[in-house]
C-alpha cells in the first residue's frame, strides 16, 4: 500500500554510527560471551533503537543479522517498529519459530528448546541462536554451571529461567553436536550459555542440588 498523499513513508532510526567497527566491537564481545559461558561482556548500541530492543539486544542484531538470516520475534519483541528497523538495518526476513535460525524472545516467550532448530551431527551449525531479552528480570533461581571455558563450577543467577528450563537444557546439551545455543541481553551486555555448557541447580549452600 503506498503512502498517503504529502505523507513520506517513516525512515527506521539509524544504526550503528561507525557501521564496520561498532559490529565488529559486538561480534567480538558475543564470541568472547560463547568461549566463557556466564561472563558478561559490554555491548555499546546505536542510539537511538527501537525502544522495545534497547542497545543491546539492538547491537545484537546489528553485529549477527544480515539478508540471509531468518528470524523469530516474540514477546515485547514483536513489535511493528522492531521489525520496520530490523528490516531496514539487516534485510533479515521473519519466520515461524522453528523455521528460525536466530529467536529474540522474552522469558515468557521463549519457545521449548527443542521445538527449534538442533542441525543435525554433519552440520551442527544450522540450529538456533536464542536471543533472550532479560532486561528487569527478578527471580532467585540459581545454577551451578560447569564445561568448556568455565574453571570448575561457576554460579549463575538466572531470574530469567522457568522451572522447566533445566530439564529443556539437559536435553539440549545431551544432544550435542546438535542443540541452541543461549545469548542473555541485558541493557548494555552480553553473557552466554553455548550448547557444551551442563547446568544444574544450585543449593542454597552455593553447591548443586
Amino acid at each position: 500500500m503506498s503512502a498517503p498523499v504529502g505523507r513520506a513513508p517513516a525512515i527506521p532510526a539509524p544504526g550503528f554510527a561507525d557501521p564496520s567497527r561498532d559490529a565488529q566491537r559486538a561480534f567480538r564481545a558475543i564470541l568472547d560471551a560463547l568461549s566463557h559461558p556466564t561472563r558478561s561482556y559490554p555491548l555499546s548500541g546505536p542510539a537511538q533503537p527501537p525502544a522495545a530492543l534497547g542497545p543491546g539486544l539492538a547491537a545484537v542484531a546489528l553485529a549477527v543479522l544480515d539478508e540471509e538470516s531468518a528470524i523469530w520475534l516474540g514477546g515485547a519483541l514483536d513489535d511493528a517498529e522492531v521489525a520496520a528497523w530490523l528490516e531496514f538495518h539487516t534485510g533479515a526476513r521473519q519466520v515461524e519459530a522453528a523455521a528460525a535460525n536466530f529467536v529474540f524472545a522474552t522469558p515468557s516467550s521463549m519457545p521449548a528448546l527443542g521445538s527449534l532448530r538442533l542441525g543435525s551431527d554433519e552440520e551442527p551449525h544450522l540450529s538456533a541462536t536464542i536471543v533472550l531479552d532479560v532486561r528487569g528480570c527478578a527471580g532467585s533461581r540459581r545454577f551451578a554451571v560447569r564445561g568448556p571455558g568455565i574453571k570448575g563450577t561457576v554460579e549463575l543467577e538466572a531470574p530469567w529461567a522457568d522451572p522447566g528450563f533445566a530439564g529443556q537444557w539437559y536435553a539440549n546439551t545431551a544432544a550435542f553436536p546438535r542443540g541452541v545455543d543461549l545469548l542473555l541481553i541485558d541493557a548494555e551486555q552480553v553473557s552466554a550459555l553455548p550448547r557444551t555448557t551442563r547446568i544444574a541447580a544450585a543449593a542454597a549452600n552455593g553447591q548443586e542440588g
